[in-house]
């Protein structure tokens, strides 16, 4: 292998690592690995951003753009609602609400398709009673199975396309990748509503509260002088107010020491963890006491969880200047992350945490919407937009357009978008502000890349590897292998960067093998797509997670059937083109 080869899979290997940990926001890495392949030669100056002039890349734009229309006119949220109120099972509900979470999500990013949904499922779950957890879950499931239908599902389809465009000249087409993506996801829904409901864990079980969300909280408390805490050693005080202690800070000093020899004094920050309305409790009583008094009348809580586009990913709870600003205040914090270090402050925010937010009306109002964070509460303001008829049909020509061949994908959109703007169904100004950049730029970033890999040869140098363990004369497995490669990859880094990575490597598999490259370049596109084993493969999982209180366990719990049953079925489909 010559030096560029080992370079161009070395930064990807240390991508792969820098994503799995979850430290960085994805753009950086994606931005750091494209850096390191300019200086290190492989990807030449006049390609280093040759990913944001790519189609996919455009068209990811556009989309996000649409649905951003769509959310202002609450047109889905309405028709949902309306079908809703007419069914009190619970597993009928379920299975509305999944199948129009899929439909809409193979005409739109799957991350769009789930944020519209979030809100109403909620809704829905507090007005019938039934705990967040049953629904969240399957609901997430189900707009990544929606995703593998169409172009538009998924960042990740628009890649593979892009690649089927430069080794054929031919496109997939808009809904081609439904061929496949179609019987795996009737067969995935099929699942999820006959799975046994006690495959979501234990949570399922609970009663449903006024407010959907976890239970238990991060929080940092004093201990006051009058506290029965005062003199009680770390095991004894959790033992005795039903709290986790994960640290002590006394006189601006963390207090280190075995636990049991630890002992608590008045004015100690404690950083404990427990049910938040617990912890309410014992502040009434006087054995804890809040680290920042609240000042001001009318202060109220809220309740949100951070989504994908959220500007608090990456930051941690003390270094986050807007609460400060606006008079706002981290209360608590449920984190999906087990590893619990440092002080309060030092807590970093990611994808699916839940916050809770403490500060006057206005001013919480004002931070939920310019920091992505979508408020878990019964019932949202309408904000029905009475021009919601003219963009649902604006969006349904431009995506026939696109179907049927008559423009390519990137344009008919752009179209949409223009017209939107103009009829003033899309104000272009607040969307473009509220746009995910951390997708267009990963994007950007991961496609020269992804061209450098085949550009270098290490691509046919991968798929050489790889098909001389392959037995020869069976299409078939060479399919299934590759299929395989992407769904065990996609549940440790985003679905966007295994497509990058794995793209070209089946290009070179096929012309290594003689299998159609048709097949495996669209095993590479529904694999990535079928995440249901780990919450922070895809941000939509990473999300439910942290509303519905689901645990780690419980995804390859309720996900290993519903994989194992995508996996046969899109293997089945991808044989038809043999």
């Amino acid at each position: 292998m010559t030096f560029a080869q080992w370079a161009v899979i070395g930064i990807l290997l240390a991508m792969i690592a820098a994503y799995a940990t979850e430290r960085l926001r994805v753009e950086i890495v994606a931005m750091g690995g494209l850096a390191c392949g300019f200086a290190l030669g492989v990807v030449p100056v006049q390609s280093v951003f040759s990913g944001f002039a790519n189609p996919a890349v455009i068209t990811v734009a556009e989309i996000l753009l649409v649905v951003a229309a769509l959310a202002q006119s609450r047109v889905i949220d309405t028709f949902a609602r309306r079908i809703v109120a007419r069914v009190q099972s619970e597993r009928a509900v379920l299975a509305i609400l999944c199948a129009l979470a899929a439909l809409a999500s193979t005409v739109m990013n799957n991350i769009g398709a789930l944020a519209l949904f979030f809100p109403v499922t909620l809704s829905v779950c507090a007005r019938l009673g039934v705990p967040p957890a049953r629904m969240l879950m399957p609901l997430s499931f189900a707009t990544l199975l929606g995703g593998t239908c169409s172009l538009t599902g998924t960042p990740a389809n628009l890649v593979v396309n892009d690649w089927m465009v430069s080794q054929t000249g031919g496109s997939l087409g808009f809904f081609g990748l439904a061929l496949v993506g179609a019987p795996v996801t009737l067969a995935g829904l099929a699942w999820i509503m006959l799975a046994p409901r006690r495959l979501l864990g234990k949570i399922s079980a609970e009663p449903s509260a006024p407010e959907a969300g976890p239970s238990e909280f991060l929080a940092e408390m004093v201990v006051p002088a009058a506290s029965p805490l005062v003199g009680q050693h770390l095991p004894e005080a959790e033992q005795t107010f039903a709290l986790t202690l994960h640290g002590v800070v006394r006189q601006a000093a963390h207090v280190f020491a075995r636990r049991a020899d630890i002992v608590l004094a008045a004015g100690d920050r404690l950083l404990l963890e427990g049910d938040f309305a617990h912890i309410d409790q014992l502040e009434a009583r006087g054995v804890l006491a809040a680290s920042v008094q609240a000042s001001g009348p009318g202060r109220e809580r809220s309740e949100a969880v951070v989504m994908p586009d959220s500007l608090l990913l990456g930051s941690r709870i003390g270094d986050v200047e807007l609460f400060a600003e606006e008079a706002v205040r981290v209360a608590g914090l449920a984190s999906r992350r087990h590893r619990v270090e440092g002080s309060f402050a030092d807590l970093p925010i990611g994808v699916g945490d839940v916050l809770i937010l403490e500060g006057e009306r206005e001013a919480l109002r004002e931070v939920l919407g310019e920091c992505g964070l979508l408020p878990l509460s019964r019932h949202r303001p309408p904000r029905l937009n009475v021009r919601a008829a003219t963009g649902v049909v604006v969006f349904a020509i431009g995506v026939l357009l696109a179907a049927f061949g008559a423009l390519p994908a990137e344009i008919a959109l752009g179209g949409v978008v223009f017209v939107l703007a103009v009829t003033r169904c899309l104000n272009l100004r607040s969307a473009l502000q509220e746009l995910n950049w951390p997708i267009v730029i990963l994007l950007g970033c991961m496609i020269p890349l992804g061209v450098a890999v085949q550009d270098t040869g290490a691509a046919q140098v991968i798929a050489n590897a790889i098909a001389g363990q392959l037995p020869t004369g069976q299409p078939l497995a060479v399919i299934a292998l590759v299929l395989f490669m992407a769904i065990a990859i996609t549940p440790f880094i985003d679905n966007v960067s295994t497509a990058v990575v794995l793209s070209p490597i089946a290009a070179g598999i096929s012309s290594r093998t003689g299998v159609a490259i048709e097949p495996l370049l669209v095993a590479v596109a529904v694999g990535t797509s079928l995440d249901f084993l780990t919450p922070f493969g895809h941000h939509n999982n990473a999300v439910v997670m942290g509303a519905g209180g689901y645990r780690f366990r419980d995804f390859p719990r309720f996900g290993s059937g519903l994989l194992a049953i995508s996996f046969l079925t899109a293997l089945l489909a991808l044989g038809t083109w043999l």
